[in-house]
């Protein structure tokens, strides 16, 4: 038994993509190298080939130096009217905070040197304001204190 010939799809009656020759087409030609050899980037100024962060990858950068914002939140904190009596716990331990972060980012190694400025002065502020108004309550004749409670008349 024998399989009729596929039908054709030529006008002329030859079929297949190459018209009935038994051979296909050569291919393509292949690339070649070029005939130069690839430079190298030139070396460093110390002598050493720079090398680069793999593709995708974040480069290293100093990180903020969390005292440093301790200390400028507690100094904001400390800005509160309802610590400038007595106790200014939040302006006192911001004015550390941002001392130990003033130190940790002195060289550049930490972020984050204004924030310490920054909570440095506002935690003074805040410390002299409180100061003040405590010495205000208890010297002044306008104020009478019991206690942690106070009463200032203003007439």
């Amino acid at each position: 038994m024998s399989l009729p010939p596929p039908p054709s799809d030529q006008p002329d009656g030859r079929s297949g993509p190459w018209h009935g020759q038994g051979t296909p087409p050569p291919p393509p030609p292949t690339l070649t190298p070029p005939p130069y050899a690839p430079v190298a980037p030139p070396p460093g100024p110390w002598g050493a080939t720079p090398t680069y962060a793999p593709v995708g990858s974040t480069p290293p950068s100093a990180r903020h130096s969390g005292m440093a914002i301790a200390g400028f939140v507690l100094s904001l904190v400390a800005l509160l009217p309802c610590f400038w009596i007595w106790i200014q716990l939040p302006g006192a331990l911001g004015v550390i905070f941002s001392a130990i972060g003033l130190r940790a980012t002195k060289h550049q190694q930490r972020k984050g040197r204004g924030l310490a400025i920054a909570g440095l002065v506002v935690g003074l502020i805040a410390v002299a304001i409180a100061v003040l108004f405590t010495l205000y309550v208890y010297t002044s004749d306008n104020c009478t204190t019991t206690d942690f409670q106070f009463e200032c008349n203003f007439d």
